[in-house]
């Protein structure tokens, strides 16, 4: 017999599968409304989560645009400091001086300027004694060269010394680093363990000579190491164009510290080097076939001298030095020239500053013929005129301050040392107020 179900009615089993069915739905349902945002639960949730993207996302962007912005601010702070420095000091001031360096060989350079009767004249004296403008002056002759301005150099004054790497620069052009933020007046023996401008020749060891200096005079790498450094910047000049080392019977080089190492200059310049690249123990038969060297020292009324250099230290260097070792360096430095004068082998001569500011046409006549070049009228007069004016009494303002006031402060000072000063043979009058 066939049991029939009631209208209406299910069966357990029926019901529970219904029941799973509708569960279902009910959760789909949920989930697309809660993917909707309808669903209350979820609502605040999603736009949190929401918001937080976006702010991170911001965030993210604002870091950016903020990070560029720096960048470029510090990318144009620093190329605008290049860019100075460049306008300043050339393209040196990026690639460095060893990157225009020649590369010839000891003995090379040995027999190209024995080869070619090459003169070496080299400047030196004290720091504000004229050795800059007496070295423009001389190597606008047109038999001679010399190096450039600074911009072609990449150093100050276009002074040899700050750009080699062969012997010291006595600390000079390195005050302003060593003043900054801190200048100071050094006194006494303090002096002597300072270096630069001003008192380098203080220092124990200063004086370089043949003698002291022998491992590096026995070394043919120094003379190609030096010349190989100054040969661009005598080569190529705007003079001579691309040949200044052959077309110039005389290459000049200026630095004040050449005063305490004129005898170690001699012994480079003119190195006994041989063909095989040695330097001969015997200099008798290693000598080269003339002196390729000559020397001219600087110098000024110490008065003058010590009070132009005290006002460049303290504007252009960021520091102060006391009078009494100012002139004590004066004193020294013309004693180690003095020196060198009477072992040197070269011909060597003395100009003074207010002999040029005087007379400029006659001193020029005299390191001309002394040099062996035309002293001809044309030629100095044109020489002049590139120049510009000399002036006549450079030493005028610096006696004044002297009489009106240096006299009372610094007078016994001066005084202790007039006799060391005496037995310089200068020339120079101390006694400046009676005679003015």
């Amino acid at each position: 017999m066939t049991v029939k179900q009631r209208k209406g009615k299910k069966t357990k089993a029926a019901q529970q599968v219904a029941d799973e069915n509708n569960e279902k739905k009910d959760d789909s349902s949920y989930n697309a409304d809660k993917d909707k945002g309808l669903v209350k639960g979820g609502t605040a949730t999603t736009k949190k989560k929401s918001k937080i993207r976006n702010d991170m996302k911001y965030r993210k962007k604002v870091s950016f645009c903020t990070m560029l912005l720096v960048m470029t601010g510090f990318l144009s702070v620093i190329g605008g400091i290049l860019y100075y420095y460049y306008c300043k000091y050339g393209i040196n001031i990026l690639l460095g001086h060893g990157a225009k360096d020649y590369k010839w060989t000891p003995y090379e350079w040995r027999k190209f300027m024995d080869d070619h009767e090459k003169t070496v004249l080299l400047i030196g004296g004290p720091h504000r004694s004229g050795t800059t403008i007496v070295w423009e002056a001389i190597k606008r002759h047109p038999d001679v060269v010399g190096f450039g301005d600074r911009f072609e150099t990449g150093v100050d004054y276009s002074e040899g010394v700050l750009f080699q790497e062969v012997y010291p620069r006595f600390g000079v052009g390195l005050e302003f680093k060593k003043n900054f933020g801190a200048p100071r007046r050094a006194k006494g023996d303090e002096a002597e363990k300072m270096d630069g401008l001003g008192r380098y020749a203080l220092l124990p060891d200063v004086h370089w000579t043949k003698d002291n200096r022998k491992e590096l005079l026995q070394d043919p790498s120094t003379l190609s190491k030096l010349l190989n450094r100054f040969a661009p910047y005598w080569d190529k000049s705007k003079k001579y164009g691309t040949d200044g080392l052959k077309k110039a019977k005389v290459w000049v080089e200026k630095s004040p510290q050449n005063g305490v190492l004129s005898t170690f200059l001699e012994g480079i310049y003119n190195m006994p080097v041989q063909e095989d690249g040695s330097v001969a123990v015997d200099a008798s038969i290693g000598k080269p076939k003339r002196l390729a060297t000559k020397f001219m020292f600087m110098t000024r009324h110490p008065i003058a001298n010590v009070y132009a250099t005290d006002k460049f230290v303290k504007e252009s260097m960021g520091g102060y030095i006391d009078f009494e070792i100012l002139l004590r360096n004066y004193i020294q430095l013309h004693k180690y020239m003095k020196m060198d004068e009477k072992v040197l082998e070269s011909p060597a001569m003395w100009a003074r500053l207010e002999d040029f500011a005087t007379d400029p046409r006659k001193v020029l006549k005299e390191i001309f013929s002394f040099l062996d070049v035309s002293n001809d009228e044309n030629v100095i007069d044109d020489i002049l005129s590139n120049i510009g004016s000399v002036q006549s009494s450079p030493n005028t303002k610096y006696f004044k301050k002297w009489c009106e006031e240096g006299i009372q402060e610094y007078g016994e000072i001066l005084s202790k040392y007039a006799e060391d000063l005496k037995n310089l043979n200068l020339d120079y009058n101390l006694d400046i107020c009676n005679t003015q």
